[in-house]
Parts: C-alpha cells; sequence; structure tokens
C-alpha cells in the first residue's frame, strides 16, 4: 500500500488553528530539509540548527499569515529559513563562501526525491539560469555578484533567471 505524500498545505493551515499534532508532523517532515538548506548557507551545523529552530518559531507565530492562494506551503517555510539565514550572515559581518569557492551542487536530498524534486527541474535548466538561481537563492548573492562570476550582464542574467523562474514554476504545476 503506497503512503499518501504528505499534505504541507493542510498541515500548515491546521497548525495556523493552533494544531499543535500538524506542528510536530511539519517538523518531522520538513526539518531535515531545512537543516539541509541552513547548512549550505551558513556552513555550521550549530548554526544551521539554531536556525531551523527559529523559522520554526516563527512558522508557528505565524501560520495564520500563510496564504495558500500566494505561494505553496514549502517554499513559504523554506524563504522564512532563508531570510533568517541571509539576516544572520549580514548581522555577523560574515561573508559569503567567495565567489571563487562557489559551488552549484543542491544540499543532499533524500533518496525518495522524484522526479518533480527541485534538484530534478532545476537540472533541467541550461547551466546560467540554474547557476543564477542557485547563487541568488543559497547564498543571497546580488544581479551584480552573479554577473561577475558568470560573465555576463546584469541585464542578461535577469531575465535568464526570470525565464528559469517561468520554467520551474511551469514543471512544478504539471
Amino acid at each position: 500500500m503506497a503512503v499518501p505524500p504528505f499534505d504541507y498545505d493542510a498541515a500548515l493551515l491546521a497548525c495556523a488553528q493552533g494544531d499543535q499534532h500538524a506542528f510536530q508532523h511539519l517538523y518531522l517532515h520538513e526539518a531535515p530539509h531545512m537543516l539541509a538548506l541552513g547548512l549550505k548557507m551558513l556552513t555550521e551545523r550549530a548554526g544551521a540548527e539554531d536556525l531551523v529552530r527559529d523559522a520554526f518559531i516563527l512558522i508557528w507565530k505565524n501560520a495564520d499569515s500563510y496564504d495558500p492562494q500566494v505561494s505553496g506551503a514549502r517554499a513559504w517555510m523554506h524563504s522564512i529559513l532563508r531570510y533568517r539565514a541571509l539576516g544572520r550572515l549580514r548581522q555577523t559581518g560574515r561573508t559569503r563562501p567567495g565567489l571563487a569557492s562557489w559551488s552549484d551542487t543542491l544540499p543532499t536530498l533524500p533518496a525518495h526525491a522524484g522526479e518533480d524534486s527541485l534538484a530534478q527541474v532545476l537540472n533541467t535548466l541550461d547551466d546560467i539560469p540554474r547557476q543564477a538561481i542557485l547563487m541568488a537563492y543559497y547564498h543571497g548573492h546580488h544581479y551584480e555578484q552573479i554577473s561577475e562570476r558568470l560573465g555576463a550582464s546584469v541585464p542578461h542574467i535577469k531575465a535568464r533567471v526570470q525565464q528559469g523562474l517561468a520554467k520551474l514554476a511551469e514543471r512544478q504545476q504539471a
């Protein structure tokens, strides 16, 4: 018997109603993915674990502001974590990994990630939009930094990122 996929939207909406059981399930399903992102961004486990804890506190407190018409539950949750990570990097004055040492690898994904996983969809993109999206999302680089690293003009990078994001959205909806 196949296990039905976890319904992140329903769990997050239940959290908005104060359902602690739904929050626990949400944490168990998503914390490992969020920890992988935190590790990728902060490069230290203790900081990444604190980041995930803080993000889940904010998720619980702000679950009632989640709007499924605006974004998916996982995207909403990961944006909380990402903005907190970028804030910590700026606050501590730490610089993100240098452009020379940048890698376009994704955090390790679970073995059950299917063909519709973010990693699989990203791998369908051409190099420039894929690298630019990864540099912006995982490392918080600005268009100018991405332009410098990839050797293309800022307007070209912006256009390719928009095309890549459109393709990602199209693939996720299919």
